[in-house]
């Protein structure tokens, strides 16, 4: 036996653990440095992409054209009420003046008011005048619109004062001041005014339903717009994440090669090791008689 020869192979056993042990525990605390820095140049980076993204400014445009429809529905859904209650109003207006007109020609052909037809057309001009104060003078920034609906409105007064007696009803064309009472120009103003809130009924009906068509329009461009929002948010929330996904992927696949490094380091510094330590006679071995 050698006793030479065994010291040194011990002594390159013990040495290269000794190298093996320090390198690893070298390795470890570089390698804890390294994820370290990864870390904040990962952070780093996916802040870059967060600043860099124009999502945020372009979401925020959509919002206020959004808000702005939303406004802009309001308004002509508030107006388009509005016209529907006047134009509601107006039909029963026609109709209760055509009622206080027929009431002038109950069974005497215009000549003459009956104490029952007085206290019948003064009920239909008083309700007449009730509606007129309760019409809405509607307004639309956008929408030009006649002052047909004051016009009836400024016949307020005329219906509130308007006093029918029993007695002659004046032939038509009766000077006013040659008239033997009001009753005929009660009746003739009542025809003025029942042509002109027929026509107010039409106009408002038209106005009615150009209205109506603009809530529509505006509806729809309401759910485009949210669409619009909802699709650049999930889109671009997708892009963002794959981006940062792909950036952490990034420095993982660079870590993943320094430690398949030192674990490639490692297992040679073992198989030196090995080889310092010499091959394992058994006892009783022939291969005794020459150690």
């Amino acid at each position: 036996m050698n006793p030479l020869g065994t010291y040194g192979a011990k002594l390159g056993t013990i040495l290269s653990q000794v190298a093996q042990g320090s390198f690893r525990f070298g390795f470890e605390t570089q390698f804890r440095q390294i994820q370290e820095t990864t870390i904040k140049r990962i952070n780093s980076e996916i802040d870059k992409v967060i600043a860099n993204d124009d999502t945020p400014r372009r979401l925020q445009a959509l919002e206020k054209e959004y808000q702005k429809l939303e406004k802009n529905k309001a308004l002509i859904d508030s107006f388009h009420t509005e016209l529907i209650s006047n134009a509601t109003r107006l039909e029963t207006m026609t109709n209760t003046v055509g009622e206080a007109i027929d009431a002038f020609s109950a069974g005497d052909d215009d000549t003459n008011l009956t104490a029952a037809e007085v206290e019948t057309l003064s009920a239909k001009i008083t309700k007449v005048a009730d509606d007129v104060e309760r019409l809405l003078i509607t307004i639309h920034p956008d929408i030009v619109q006649t002052d047909i609906i004051r016009d009836v409105k400024n016949y307020l007064t005329t219906l509130r004062n308007m006093a029918p007696v029993e007695g002659v009803v004046d032939p038509e064309g009766t000077d006013p001041g040659a008239a033997t009472n009001a009753n005929r120009e009660i009746l003739d103003t009542l025809g003025t005014f029942k042509t002109l809130v027929e026509t107010a009924y039409e106009v408002t009906s038209v106005t009615k339903e150009n209205a109506s068509d603009i809530s529509l329009t505006l509806s729809a461009n309401l759910a485009t717009k949210l669409s619009d929002m909802t699709q650049l948010s999930n889109v671009e929330l997708a892009r963002r994440e794959a981006e940062i996904e792909d950036i952490k992927a990034h420095y993982a696949n660079i870590l993943r090669v320094i430690s398949l490094s030192f674990e490639a380091r490692m297992s040679a510094n073992e198989q030196l090791s090995k080889s310092l330590e010499g091959g394992q006679i058994e006892p009783g071995s022939i291969m005794n008689l020459f150690t």
